[in-house]
């Protein structure tokens, strides 16, 4: 696996286990930001989530 890959593998992982902390399904999540949500309700960023949370 190259450098890339591997920073890539492990922004997903991280990004994959902080929405499971905070109960948002990481695919809704990623769906969301790529604009492929097709319900009106948007996802608020995550900073937004975990500020909430604190």
């Amino acid at each position: 696996m190259s450098d890339k890959g591997r920073q890539v593998r492990d922004v997903m992982l991280g990004l994959m286990k902080t929405c499971r902390k905070l109960g948002v399904s990481f695919y809704s999540y990623i769906g969301d930001r790529l604009g492929l949500n097709n319900r009106n309700q948007r996802i608020p960023p995550l900073a937004d989530l975990v500020a909430a949370v604190a």
